[in-house]
This record gives structure tokens, sequence and C-alpha cells, in this order.
């Protein structure tokens, strides 16, 4: 899990409206440029059903956040809503996927 203060609030999220998006195989990722990064995962009911599994999907994604957030060349608030294959796949699966979406969104 990342720390309070690098997650994104309910009035960040709102600034991700003017953003841009990037679709993976495994997320989707919406970012805008901010002063200092901040990232949020958001499961959906439809994705996974039960709570367990949303809550084992946000802490792959975070778990990868965590790992690729010191390569970015500029800072973002970011959003990162996983897709339903996401629940299956590991977490290096995870990890690479978040490094290509950066990668295709010009963060890196």
């Amino acid at each position: 899990m990342l720390k309070k203060a690098d997650r994104l609030t309910t009035a960040d999220i709102t600034a991700l409206s003017q953003g841009k998006s990037v679709f993976g195989t495994l997320l989707s990722l919406r970012f805008t440029p901010a002063d200092r990064s901040k990232f949020a995962v958001s499961v959906s009911k439809k994705i996974a059903s039960r709570a367990v599994d949303r809550n084992v999907i946000r802490r792959k994604v975070y778990d990868a956040i965590k790992m690729a957030q010191d390569g970015l060349k500029i800072p973002v608030f970011a959003m990162i809503l996983p897709k339903k294959e996401c629940l299956s796949a590991d977490s290096e699966s995870v990890r690479s996927e978040i490094e290509a979406v950066f990668k295709k969104a010009g963060l890196r």
C-alpha cells in the first residue's frame, strides 16, 4: 500500500476529468500532470464481486505502482482501473503491465 500522502483524494480525482487515458491488456490508466505524483486504484464490483478479490487486485496494483513510481519523467495524478484479467494475473505480470502503460503514456 502506498503512503497516504501518495494517494489521490476525492478532490484530486475530479482533476482527472480533463486528463488523458491509456489502455493496456490488464488495466487502464487515467492521468493528468500535477505538482507531485499521486495514485489511486479503483476496482469496481463489476470486475470482482467479492470484496476479498477487489482487495487482492488493489494490493497487486499498489505494489506495482510502488516499484514503478520512481522512474516517472513528470509528476502526475493517476488513477489505475484494473480489468477482470488482473485477478488471475501474477504480480510480475501486473508490474510489467504498469511499466508498459506508463511507457505508452509517455511518462517513462
